[in-house]
C-alpha cells in the first residue's frame, strides 16, 4: 500500500474514533485496531465468538487468541512485527496498558498515535512516552 493510501485509511480511522468515549465492545482499542486493519485492506480472522461487549468478554476473546492483545495482532499480521521506531502512518503500536490487553494505537505520524488514554474523554491523538511493540500494516 502506498503512503497516500495509508494516510487516507488512517484519516478514516481518526474520523471514526477520535473524540468518541471508550465503550467496551464498540469503541475500545481492540475495535479500533480491527476497524483500522479492515480500512487498510486486511481481514483479521476473529473466529467463533469474535466479539465482546464487556471487559470479561474481552478477556475471553484475548484468551482464545493467544492470551494477550499483542498475540491477537501477531495472529492477524504474521511476520509483521517491526521495531517501534520504524512505525509509519497506518501502523499499529502497543503501549503499556492494562493486562492482559495492553494499549494499542494507530500511528498518525510524527511519533503520535490515535489511542484511548485515561486522561482523555475519548480516543485522542497522543504522544506516547514508551512503546512495547509495533506492527507494519
Amino acid at each position: 500500500m502506498d503512503l497516500s493510501a495509508r494516510r487516507d485509511a488512517t484519516r478514516k480511522t481518526v474520523e471514526r474514533f477520535a473524540g468518541i468515549p471508550f465503550a467496551w465492545g464498540e469503541y475500545d482499542c481492540g475495535k479500533m485496531v480491527i476497524a483500522h486493519l479492515r480500512m487498510m485492506g486486511r481481514r483479521p480472522v476473529l473466529g467463533p465468538g469474535g466479539s465482546w461487549k464487556t471487559m470479561t468478554g474481552a478477556h475471553r476473546f484475548a484468551r482464545r487468541h493467544g492470551g494477550t492483545g499483542a498475540a491477537c495482532i501477531d495472529g492477524w499480521l504474521p511476520h509483521s512485527r517491526i521495531v517501534p521506531a520504524q512505525a509509519i502512518i497506518g501502523d499499529i503500536v502497543e503501549m503499556p496498558g492494562e493486562e492482559p490487553f495492553g494499549a494499542f494505537g494507530v500511528c498518525v505520524g510524527n511519533g503520535r498515535v490515535l489511542a484511548y488514554h485515561e486522561d482523555a474523554e475519548g480516543a485522542a491523538i497522543i504522544q506516547p512516552v514508551e512503546y512495547l511493540a509495533a506492527w507494519r500494516v
